[in-house]
């Protein structure tokens, strides 16, 4: 849809103070002043000057008060001739609003149009324009900063360095195999040592994907255990409200209940699950499948045991399967009994896993558990600030740029072969410019955009 002129409403659809409805395209100017007319009768728009008026449809009938701007290209959020309309915000104005900014040559935009255009136009970077949308989807203030870091460049200017890097080289192979009898060959050594550092680099980034992921989609934490042990009163008593049911009848919780929470930073999808036991309930058996399943996903587990009746072989069983992984025991209702010889016999079991006596009921051992909960995810993420939110399709070029570049050091290892190389080298650029788009397939860039909501 290119050269023409798109709009959307671009705020959330339902009852508010504010609607914008969006215009982007050659003829947004013209489109804005069918259905706008300003207040003083002027029909002239200046440049980024807000106007108050009255929005009209195409039989003259007033719509709506509104505000109107206009922002020509190329300094504009698509790098095109902008226009939006701010109206009142409900379902019918916007929807009457935008019928008439349609009716007046605009056509309706597709989801994430506006910043494909962007992209286009070369406003943002492929990685940016994701980041829009994590910037959106952010569950915490960390997030919101670390996609706001990347919006303004910064995983973009980590990835053009080493893709300059590597252009570099290139060209210095290139130079080689066309004129092998006046390029002189590149010292081993300093082909060794770019190569190395390159691929130091890459690894970094990739370093910071699992964390990067963590922060954009919450890290899954199930709250498994046996049946009664206290699962649903620690769900609640991290939330600080009664979001499951507690009763002392086993069994109570039948299904997942899941919950986003906000752990020092960190955005949490608190999963509480029905406890695993022997059952012939169908409806718990249910229950019970999906809690090992969540248990399987998870990034984090809470096993929550219960102090005054430990854990039978199945639990010792199921704990030592699961001790290499991020995992908390807490001993639970270590008010009604201590939990000394427990947590001795335990940590035989599972030597290194953390072991806390908590009391979910009287919020005894919280703290700690939160210390330790953020402490275990965040392991090996080095400290240092994240480039950017890291997604899948970013980890995966990154981690095929790290492939080429080992690829590239094992061939220079085997004796120089400066065309061996250079496909090696051409491989993990081609692999480093699809994050930014400078080299990304038109699908890579259809399904970036596709995540995108109506109107941004």
């Amino acid at each position: 849809m290119l050269g023409q002129t798109i709009a959307a409403v671009a705020t959330p659809p339902g009852v508010g103070g504010i609607g914008v409805i969006r215009i982007s395209g050659p003829t947004a100017k013209d489109v804005l002043a069918r259905v706008f007319r300003p207040a003083g009768g002027s029909g002239e728009f200046s440049p980024r000057h807000m106007y108050l008026g009255r929005v009209v449809s195409s039989k003259g009938e007033a719509l709506d008060q509104a505000l109107a701007v206009y922002m020509p290209g190329p300094r504009s959020y698509t790098g095109e001739d902008v226009a939006e309309l701010q109206c009142h915000g409900g379902y019918v104005v916007c929807r009457e609003v935008l019928a008439a900014v349609l009716a007046a040559g605009a056509v309706l935009a597709e989801p994430g149009e506006f910043t494909a255009r962007a992209f286009i136009n070369g406003k943002l970077s492929l990685d940016q324009a994701e980041a829009v949308v994590d910037l959106i989807e952010a569950k915490c203030a960390a997030a919101l900063r670390i996609a706001e870091r990347q919006l303004d460049g910064s995983l973009q200017r980590e990835i053009a360095a080493l893709t300059d890097r590597l252009l570099d080289l290139l060209a210095e192979l290139e130079l080689l195999i066309d004129y092998p009898d006046e390029a002189a060959e590149p010292p081993a050594e300093r082909l060794r040592a770019e190569l190395d550092a390159a691929r130091r680099e890459v690894e970094r980034l990739l370093a910071q994907a699992r964390e990067g992921r963590l922060y954009r989609e919450g890290a899954l934490t199930a709250i498994v255990g046996p049946a009664n042990a206290g699962k649903s009163t620690l769900l609640n008593a991290l939330l600080e409200e009664e979001r499951s049911i507690v009763t002392p009848v086993p069994g109570t919780t039948r299904d997942t209940v899941e919950e986003y929470y906000v752990l020092g930073g960190l955005p949490l999808r608190l999963v509480d699950t029905a406890g695993i036991r022997e059952t012939d309930d169908v409806v718990e058996m249910a229950g019970i499948e999906r809690s090992r399943r969540a248990l399987a996903a998870a990034d984090l587990i809470l096993l929550v045991l219960d102090a005054t009746a430990p854990p039978d072989a199945f639990w010792r069983e199921l704990i030592a399967a699961n001790a290499a992984r991020p995992l908390l025991l807490l001993l639970n209702k270590c008010d009604a009994a201590p939990t000394e010889k427990l947590t001795a016999e335990l940590a035989e079991i599972v030597p290194g896993v953390p072991i806390l006596p908590i009391s979910a009921q009287q919020g005894q051992g919280l703290d700690e558990l939160r210390r330790a909960a953020r402490e275990l995810l965040l392991a090996g993420g080095g400290g240092e600030e994240l480039a950017g939110l890291i997604n899948e399709r970013q980890r995966a070029a990154l981690a095929a740029a790290a492939n080429a570049l080992a690829a590239a050091a094992e061939t220079l290892a085997a004796g120089f072969d400066a065309e061996l190389l250079s496909v090696d080298l051409q491989t993990a650029w081609q692999s480093l410019a699809e994050i930014s788009g400078q080299a990304a397939a038109d699908d890579i860039i259809e399904r970036v955009f596709s995540r995108f909501c109506l109107g941004k």
